[in-house]
């Protein structure tokens, strides 16, 4: 794919390079065979095509085509990281969830090594090349080391932690949970919890395989692709954003974009995928202690409850990770989430202009056809009363007896 795209980006390099020197060649012979040309060459005024001239021009078709080809490099690269990102959630999820065999899980949880690995070497591919990036656009001094970018380095490590967090091949059995909860004075405690030394503690135990929920941080990169599948990441645009000092390459630049053009569908998508990642943890963490948020169908009625901003209080959770989820999952993503959704339902049930020129025609229409009644029936009411008057008529000889 990168092959191509480049090979592509070369034959159109080369095409513009040949038009510039035709056109210079073209100017060249112009100036040769007036005399008028020869006198204003002569001038200060006017700047002959010279071969410097030409070695400038072709100099920046050049770092033009080369800046748009590292663009498209990092928009593949980021992309086919997000893939693998995805396809290692859901061999968590099938690890987590559906395998049961210890054969089954040693296979999984070494594909899932393998695919971190060419993760992890993606991620750094993709700061490379946004070092070169910032390099061509003279946003950084060139040769300049990684750490004279301390804000691209942090966003690496962060990236490299992120998606390093997984379940290593062949471990195997479990670890123990305790927490402190409240103090007691009696010196008993309901169940689930658990009584030492004047306080009650909640004891569980988690598989090794739930740390795998980690790998739904990766859930990050999905901004990027958005961003690659749009129309703003390109070269054109990203140059015409430096010009308004705009920054068209971030992802919060094409989220705010598709929130001015389809703000009910992008809300929604994001509605829905936050309520079954935060319904799916919520599951896996408060299974071993609450067999209530156990089934997937409870977790998502508490986690749609919680974002909607009622509690009825049937089901809560226990453990502080649920607790921990359900905050930042339902509560603070639920809150925003539902303000903006309901905002962008009345904006769709908002009448557009185009809507409100057709009400209006309509509106027209009905009052052209009530004018048109109004006065036929005028007219036959005038013709009547005349009809009445008029001499010789039943009307006129009773009214005259």
């Amino acid at each position: 794919m990168l092959a191509r795209r480049s090979s592509r980006l070369d034959q159109e390099r080369q095409a513009v390079e040949q038009q510039v020197e035709d056109a210079f060649k073209l100017q060249n012979s112009y100036s040769e065979a007036s005399n008028v040309t020869l006198l204003r060459r002569q001038s200060s005024a006017y700047l002959p095509a010279t071969n410097d001239s030409l070695r400038v021009a072709k100099q920046v078709i050049q770092d033009v085509y080369s800046l748009q080809e590292l663009y498209e490099r990092q928009h593949v690269v980021e992309n086919v990281a997000c893939g693998i990102a995805m396809i290692g959630v859901l061999l968590v999820i099938l690890d987590n969830e559906y395998v049961v065999n210890n054969k089954s899980k040693l296979a999984l949880r070494i594909a899932n090594s393998v695919l971190t690995k060419i993760l992890l070497s993606f991620i750094c591919w993709r700061f490379a090349l946004e070092r070169r990036i910032l390099i061509r656009r003279n946003v950084l001094p060139p040769n300049v080391t990684i750490f004279r970018m301390p804000k691209q380095l942090m966003q690496l490590v962060l990236e490299l932690a992120v998606c390093f967090i997984i379940v290593p091949p062949g471990t195997d059995g479990s670890f123990e949970v305790k927490e402190w909860k409240f103090y007691t004075d009696d010196g008993s405690c309901d169940l689930p919890f658990v009584v030492h030394d004047g306080s009650c503690y909640l004891e569980y135990s988690y598989p090794f395989e739930v740390l795998g929920l980690f790998s739904l941080l990766r859930l990050y990169m999905i901004p990027r692709v958005i961003r690659n599948l749009s129309s703003f990441a390109s070269y054109h645009t990203s140059y015409l954003g430096t010009l308004h000092r705009v920054n068209t390459m971030t992802p919060l630049f094409a989220i705010k974009c598709f929130l001015q053009s389809h703000p009910f569908r992008l809300l929604l998508s994001v509605f829905i995928g936050s309520l079954v990642v935060t319904s799916y943890a919520l599951a896996i963490v408060e299974s071993p202690v609450n067999p209530n948020l156990a089934p997937l169908s409870n977790a998502v009625w508490l986690v749609a409850l919680t974002m909607a901003t009622v509690g009825y209080g049937d089901i809560v959770p226990v453990t502080t990770a649920g607790q921990v989820i359900l905050v930042f999952g339902g509560m603070v993503n639920g809150i925003l989430l539902v303000a903006a959704l309901s905002a962008a339902l009345f904006a769709l049930l908002r009448l557009d202009e185009r809507d409100k020129r057709f009400i209006h025609s309509l509106r027209v229409q009905h009052y052209d056809k009530e004018l048109k009644e109004a006065c036929a029936r005028t007219i036959q009411t005038s013709w009547r009363r005349f009809h009445d008057f008029e001499p010789g008529s039943r009307s006129y000889q009773k009214r005259k007896a």
